[in-house]
């Protein structure tokens, strides 16, 4: 038998190296590839907190989230019959978002609450195949067990929806999904977030604390990168599908490239001379600064960022305020994205509530404060009579209980009136910020001071006392109510139209003007707008508490 030649014996060996080279390389692709791999190199995640699950927060989430803009059948036009069937198309192919109903057969019916978790936050189904990033598990892996949990809880509650989603429409590679377990493995942190617990009850205001402020910019970030994922359409991507280094939230194509999500960063070519009040606005209204309508994926944005609580609008929008900006001009777009004209939007206020104390309350105070206004009479047989007052008492006028009669008070209330003025009593020295309107009986009745010379004005002001009678509606106890409800107005209000005006802009007496002029671009009623003037002349650069001055 004759002896192998040296090439024989050389081929043979690299037949083999490239057989085992690719017998390597498939275990490589199949271990590296695989759902488990990446669970195996990533600690274990926190789990749920053991107690029922919260619905109204599971809600909050859902809604957070936008679940239902992809998930929601297109022909049933039901936002909660989440049977999918919507296309995305993108360079990659044709994504059909699929049934998140509680259906059985062909929903999430009967996922248990661990499948759903891992599904949201390592991007697997529950039959161990990898989910396309279609699916913003990069940015839903922020969410917390406890939110997860309660999200899962609330599809549940839904409408089953039968039917099933037809498969992904991807060319090739992209619809081999053992190729994404790498992209995972690459892209995927599973680094939570804090800030999953319910952002502060108050916006930013004067009052507000570096402590309040650090929450909501904690519970923003928690929401804007995680269940809201902003960053997802508002950031470019690369050829892997990965947001730019860099370039988060500075705007990008959308998938289907027809269309372009803006910057969002606090740059002149995103939305640094936005408000975070304007922010709110848009969020609840779809309306920008610039007299823009949302429009497109947006809008439909828009409709679940509105029904989130006011707190966690104004959460979000303090933390986009905190984005450092990028230099990013939408195509078509080289000038900064800002307009010197103020655009002006009607806001409606109706639906919020004067702040009145409970009677309870009002019936232990020794001090109360007007919230809208309200008759005052010179006699309690009187109170009541649609024709017996004899003035009114205005917003936070502040008012020290005497008597008491039932629900019948007999208040005393200090002020000032200028020389030549007598049917108005102003609250300061010199401060043209109204307390009361009187008739000629109320007025007779007044106990005066001694005249004060006023250096500013340069007349003189006299020290009243009015004594009378009111009935118990419509007070607070607190000032700092009253003031806190006055900021969120003037954030609601005139921050949706504008940079939000700071009441130290302006001296008290010329906020009158300044308001007034601005009064019929917005529907505040009259009281509303009463409580707004004396929150502004109250904290207005001559009277401010931080500036020293006094009553």
């Amino acid at each position: 038998m004759p002896k192998p030649t040296l090439s024989s014996r050389t081929h043979k060996r690299v037949a083999i190296g490239i057989a085992a080279a690719i017998v390597l390389g498939v275990g490589g692709f199949l271990v590296l590839s695989s759902p488990w791999t990446w669970s195996l190199t990533h600690p274990t995640r926190n789990v749920a907190s053991p107690g029922p699950a919260d619905l109204v927060n599971g809600r909050v989430i859902f809604v957070a989230g936008d679940c239902a803009t992809c998930h929601a059948s297109p022909v049933r036009h039901n936002l909660l019959m989440l049977g999918g069937g919507k296309a995305l198309d993108t360079a990659f192919g044709k994504f059909i978002m699929p049934n998140i109903s509680p259906d059985r057969r062909d929903g999430i019916g009967r996922w248990t609450l661990a499948q759903f978790t891992r599904a949201v936050r390592e991007g697997v189904g529950p039959d161990g195949r990898n989910l396309y990033p279609a699916f913003p598990y990069t940015s839903y892996q922020r969410l917390s067990a406890d939110d997860v949990r309660d999200l899962f809880a609330y599809l549940k509650t839904l409408p089953p929806v039968p039917g099933k989603a037809p498969d992904h429409q991807l060319a090739f590679p992209y619809n081999l999904r053992r190729g994404v377990g790498i992209w995972r493995l690459a892209f995927l942190d599973g680094k939570p977030l804090d800030g999953g617990g319910p952002a502060p009850a108050t916006p930013p205001s004067l009052g507000s604390t570096p402590s309040i402020h650090d929450q909501l910019v904690a519970r923003g970030r928690y929401l804007v990168e995680g269940a809201a994922h902003c960053a997802e359409c508002h950031s470019p991507r690369n050829v892997m599908g990965v947001i730019e280094s860099g370039e988060r939230f500075a705007g990008g194509p959308a998938p289907d490239g027809k269309g372009y999500f803006p910057n969002i960063t606090q740059s002149d070519t995103g939305i640094n001379f936005w408000a975070a009040a304007s922010i709110v606005n848009y969020l609840k209204t779809g309306v920008s600064p610039l007299g823009k309508t949302a429009g497109g994926d947006m809008a439909e944005v828009v409709q679940n960022t509105r029904q989130l609580p006011t707190r966690d609008l104004w959460a979000m929008a303090t933390y986009l305020k905190t984005i450092p900006g990028v230099d990013r001009p939408a195509p078509g777009q080289p000038e900064p994205n800002r307009t010197d004209k103020v655009v002006m939007i009607p806001i409606r206020h109706d639906a919020s509530p004067l702040p009145a104390s409970p009677q309870a309350e009002v019936a232990r105070a020794d001090t109360l404060y007007v919230t809208a206004t309200k008759p005052l009479f010179t006699e309690a047989a009187a109170v009541g009579r649609p024709d017996g007052s004899h003035g009114k008492l205005l917003a936070a006028a502040a008012l020290h209980v005497l008597k008491r009669d039932g629900n019948t008070l007999q208040v005393e209330l200090d002020g000032w009136q200028p020389a030549g003025v007598t049917s108005v009593i102003y609250a300061r020295r010199g401060k043209r910020i109204m307390s009361a309107l009187l008739d000629d009986t109320a007025t007779a009745g007044l106990e005066r001071g001694a005249a004060q010379a006023d250096a500013d004005t340069g007349t003189e002001w006299t020290p009243v006392k009015l004594t009378a009678w009111i009935d118990g509606a419509d007070l607070n106890t607190s000032l700092a109510n009253l003031w806190h409800y006055s900021s969120a107005l003037l954030n609601g209000t005139c921050a949706a139209c504008h940079s939000l005006p700071q009441p130290q802009q302006f001296s008290a007496n010329q906020w009158v003007g300044t308001l007034g002029g601005m009064r019929r671009y917005t529907s505040l009623t009259d009281d509303q707008y009463r409580m707004l003037l004396s929150y502004v002349q109250n904290h207005a650069r001559d009277t401010a508490p931080a500036a020293g001055a006094k009553p």
